[in-house]
């Protein structure tokens, strides 16, 4: 909901000639239910916000709620507030043959779900990475696989979370210090900047639906191209897909959505009107409400890459950012040189603009942070599941 507001004062902001301050002049407030329950033992979560005005920055969240999930054996799995989430207080997993309906209470309204029972559990096979063109740009291409026998899941969407290494080109192991006396001296760097990991979470929906296909299989399914000239593959890299079977109902929700987000849509004739889920208001039933409670299985694999193995002899994908030095003599003491000379240097390194990276006798090399320093925009933490 969050992205089809955006696109929707995208659209009218770019289509006028002259700048226009976009207004809400009719408001819902409704509350919006983002709830999706797997088989995984997990803590699981639910997200609840409400639904914003165009001149808003976003969301806020729906705090003090109460929040709890109801299986038809009567077991009742209570939830906590916890970071603007609503976290269950102990781990569970859904389970076959069993339906879960989801309740929420804020004030004094309640509200609640359609009962939903977990999909077909079908595993997640393989991922696999290939050298491709799409769209004329040559990169790779992520595919999964699976297969249903029992030809009952069909419906189905996937996400990814990628993490890749980045490697800071002028990185130096000495960090330049000024005190206040203008003596200048380096000390060794105390925590790794040259090699950092960058995650990044999928962020649209990618839908599969084998319903009239020959058999329920997902045969090298495309989840995600990444051009070979990326940086984001240039050294290492590793991607965990994540598939998830849905319902029909399930399917549906996304599948509108995805059509809702997309410009094109926005573009069109289709003129959509209120979004709704399986979630309803008891005292008021005609209450609209936006979201969805899912409960589905899930199944992820992982494969890890690196650039020379998909490329062998190719030239590397260019870095993050442009990497221009700029040298200060630190024997040239203008104190209006600001350019080059030493109070130049003095300035940049008191502010951070710049860091040190190599000298000689008087000459200091210095380049911007991101260049020499991959903290400055990334992790220097090593995912505990990296190869």
């Amino acid at each position: 909901m969050k992205k089809i507001l955006f696109i929707i004062s995208l659209v009218f902001i770019t289509s006028c000639t002259d700048p226009y301050l976009l207004q809400t002049t009719t408001y819902n407030d409704a509350l919006v239910v983002e709830a999706n329950i797997t088989n995984e033992l997990k803590h699981q979560e639910v997200l609840l916000s409400r639904t914003y005005k165009l001149e808003e920055n976003g969301p806020k969240t729906q705090s003090n709620a109460t929040v709890y999930i109801v299986d038809s054996n009567g077991i009742t799995y209570p939830f906590e507030e916890i970071n603007d989430k609503y976290i269950s207080e102990q781990p569970f997993s859904a389970q076959s043959g069993i339906t879960y309906q989801l309740f929420i209470k804020i004030g004094d309204k309640n509200y609640t779900s359609t009962p939903v029972k977990l999909t077909t559990v079908t595993e997640l096979d393989s991922i696999n990475v290939n050298k491709t063109t799409h769209n004329g740009d040559v990169g790779v291409e992520i595919t999964a696989n699976s297969f249903d026998p029992s030809n009952s899941s069909f419906y189905y969407r996937y996400t990814y979370d990628e993490t890749y290494k980045v490697i800071a080109p002028l990185w130096s192991a000495y960090v330049l210090k000024i005190n206040i006396n203008d003596e200048y001296y380096l000390e060794p760097r105390i925590e790794e900047a040259r090699t950092c990991y960058s995650n990044n979470k999928s962020t649209s929906i990618i839908l599969s639906n084998t319903k009239d296909l020959s058999e329920d299989r997902n045969s090298n399914f495309r989840i995600r191209f990444i051009p070979q000239n990326n940086y984001i593959i240039a050294n290492r890299y590793s991607i965990l897909v994540t598939q998830y079977v849905h319902n029909y109902e399930a399917y549906t929700f996304y599948n509108t959505l995805s059509k809702l987000s997309s410009t094109e849509s926005l573009l069109s004739q289709m003129q959509p009107g209120f979004f709704f889920g399986n979630i309803k208001c008891i005292e008021n039933p005609s209450e609209k409400v936006v979201g969805l409670f899912d409960v589905c299985t899930s199944s992820s694999k992982r494969l890890f890459f690196n650039y020379v193995d998909i490329f062998p002899g190719e030239p590397f994908p260019d870095y993050l950012y442009e990497c221009d030095m700029r040298i200060f003599d630190v024997s040239n003491l203008d104190p209006l040189n600001l350019h080059s000379g030493f109070f130049g240097l003095k300035n940049n390194i008191q502010t951070g603009n710049l860091i040190y990276y190599s000298h000689d006798d008087v000459n200091y090399e210095l380049v911007t942070p991101e260049c020499g320093d991959c903290t400055t925009y990334s992790s220097n933490i090593i995912p505990s599941f990296w190869e």
